[in-house]
């Protein structure tokens, strides 16, 4: 049974799955005592964040990596695990920007914490061109690196304005706590299924131009 879900084929439905899971769970969790029912959104803006972010530096680590071992998996795993990060960064944007607005009734796009999430994506957008452009395995994984680095930088030093303390772990409620941990939970594991997806699918197309070069 494992070995068969183990198979490529397979990915996308676990990662069907895990999200649908997440989804129920942020349904089902408890509201808040400031935020009501908008909460369930934080929950989820909070989780795709976490992974990412954990994400984007998994694609650092595999990235550095590959500069010193050079193992063709490293790269891949650096890359895809960067651009599906790169995807729920944005995602997560977007559902806070729908969230502030549900919650305070506009959005502030000048709010640090919003700025930071767009200048991760500008930088994601010159490290992709630096990628195209120089056509380097290494310089791909040491601007990988770089885009994880920065965008750590940039969270650990971007103060809040508006943007409120996390009612999550302010919250004296166990069940307020689970809820997000097990949304984050799955949100990863589907996540990381698709990274799995995009290596496994990179290995392919690159067998099948060895094979028809050959």
């Amino acid at each position: 049974m494992w070995r068969s879900l183990g198979r490529r084929e397979n990915i996308p439905l676990i990662s069907a799955i895990a999200i649908i899971l997440s989804l129920v769970l942020a349904w089902l969790a408890p509201a808040e005592a400031t935020l009501g029912k908008a909460v369930k959104l934080v929950y989820l803006h909070a989780a795709i964040m976490w992974v990412g972010l954990g994400l984007l530096t998994i694609g650092g680590a595999a990235g550095i990596l590959y500069v010193f071992w050079r193992k063709k998996g490293l790269i891949d795993w650096s890359c895809g695990s960067s651009f599906v990060g790169i995807v729920l960064v944005f995602i997560t944007g977007m559902l806070g920007a729908i969230t502030a607005k549900i919650t305070w009734g506009a959005i502030y796009w000048a709010e640090p914490r919003m700025a930071m999430l767009g200048w991760i994506l500008v930088t994601a957008a010159a490290v992709g061109v630096v990628i195209k452009l120089s056509g380097s395995n290494v310089i791909a994984g040491l601007a990988v690196c770089g885009l994880a680095a920065i965008s750590w930088t940039l969270l650990i030093r971007t103060e809040r304005v508006v943007h409120p303390g996390s009612p999550i772990f302010n919250s004296d409620s166990l069940a307020i706590k689970v809820f997000p941990l097990l949304i984050t939970v799955f949100m990863a594991i589907a996540s990381l299924q698709i990274v799995r997806y995009w290596t496994t699918s990179s290995k392919r197309e690159k067998q099948f131009v060895k094979e028809n070069r050959g």
